[in-house]
């Protein structure tokens, strides 16, 4: 459920954030999120992949019309179908790694072994 929850959230917070602020500033807040919903490291990166990464190809194919992606092909001189892809790519692994970070530095249970 908190999986859910916290894919919800950095979807939907990509989307709209993208929108007013720089393009890195979802990777701090994809680290936040799971230092503060103690996810496991696994989840706290392939969330944070997967959400941005939906959520940039979203952004750039629907949302933009596709412009960002036919200016992009034209900059790289690659086909526009492959260049957003790239990028939604580039963009989830970093916050990804965010994640993972936010999920390593969360603080576990107490156990009778590490207490």
């Amino acid at each position: 459920m908190k999986n859910s929850i916290f894919f919800l959230v950095l979807f939907l917070g990509t989307l709209l954030i993208s929108k007013f602020l720089p393009w890195w500033t979802i990777a701090p807040i994809a680290g936040v999120l799971a230092y503060s919903i103690k996810a496991k490291p696994a989840a706290g990166f392939f969330i944070s992949l997967v959400a941005v990464f939906l959520a940039w190809l979203i952004s750039i194919y629907i949302i933009d019309n596709g412009t960002v992606a036919s200016l992009m092909g034209k900059l790289f001189q690659v086909s526009a179908f492959i260049t957003p892809l790239v990028a939604a790519l580039l963009g989830g692994l970093l916050t990804g790694i965010f994640g993972l970070s936010g999920a390593l530095l969360a603080p576990k249970k107490k156990t009778w072994i590490n207490a």
